[in-house]
């Protein structure tokens, strides 16, 4: 029994596995990428539905910051339209249905801020900066593009959607689902691995479809591979080791570099 339990994580793999082959086989009037993030995101709004049935809403603090959270998507995409609101709700319901995973296995819960005192939340917001700065100078490095320095206030608001959006709906709410199929029990390292890598790979992987479409199969993997050590895996890092704040700070600044440097 506990095997099975064990697996469990690996099951939603599965299946978004199927999802992500099903989509080459769609025609859709966008891109294979584009309806790769339309999938997914319907993906974890009927799982985290599906939480908030089972456990109900999380504490009333928890409600309001999730709100806060889902209402500067407006900020992000600079008002009112079917992308803000989408993003609204995604991220609501993501964030909602995390803490409430959360509230029962307290001591696997991803943090806002993991020490609630002036120097630990000084330490989170460096943390997240530092990280920001090193990965989004390698961003730039590795882009083997020219580069030409632009910048542009609606560069940093619209970097808040992948930073609170994407950590939020894409990375701590999959690992807020894997601890709810372990019921709390992360002891030992391939359950580790399992939440690292939930945490990661279906993130990375809907930013490559159209990679795979272009330059091949073995191309498409290792662009996989590269973007889960290079860029997944160190915001996966902050999430779990240090809290969503510091991990959120990061993916914000990768992104304002990325866009002032090369555009959005």
């Amino acid at each position: 029994m506990n095997k099975k339990k064990n697996l469990k994580p690996w099951l939603i793999f599965v299946v978004f596995i199927a999802l992500f082959i099903l989509n080459f086989t769609i025609d859709t009037p966008v891109t294979k990428t584009q309806s790769m993030w339309i999938i997914l995101n319907l993906y974890v709004v009927i799982l985290s539905i599906f939480i908030l049935i089972k456990y109900k809403l999380p504490d009333k603090n928890k409600i309001i910051i999730s709100s806060v959270f889902s209402a500067l998507m407006f900020v992000a995409y600079q008002g009112v339209s079917l992308s803000s609101v989408q993003a609204f709700i995604y991220t609501l319901l993501c964030s909602l249905a995390s803490f409430s995973i959360f509230k029962k296995y307290e001591n696997k819960a991803i943090e806002i801020f993991k020490i609630k005192t002036s120097k630990g939340i000084a330490v989170s917001i460096v943390s997240g900066l530092v990280v920001g700065i090193v990965w989004g100078i390698l961003n730039l490095l590795l882009s083997g593009t020219p580069l030409s320095l632009n910048i542009n206030y609606s560069y940093f608001l619209h970097a808040l959607s992948p930073a609170i959006y994407e950590e939020i709906a894409l990375r701590m709410f999959i690992y807020a689902f894997c601890i709810h199929l372990l019921r709390g029990e992360v002891d030992s390292k391939g359950k580790q691995f399992a939440c690292y890598f939930m945490m990661i790979v279906p993130h990375v992987m809907i930013h490559t479809p159209d990679t795979f479409i272009n330059y091949g199969l073995i191309s498409g993997i290792i662009n996989v591979l590269l973007l889960s050590l290079l860029f997944g895996l160190p915001f996966a890092i902050l999430q779990r080791k240090r809290d969503l704040t510091s991990a959120m700070i990061a993916h914000g600044v990768v992104d304002i570099i990325r866009f002032c440097f090369l555009g959005m």
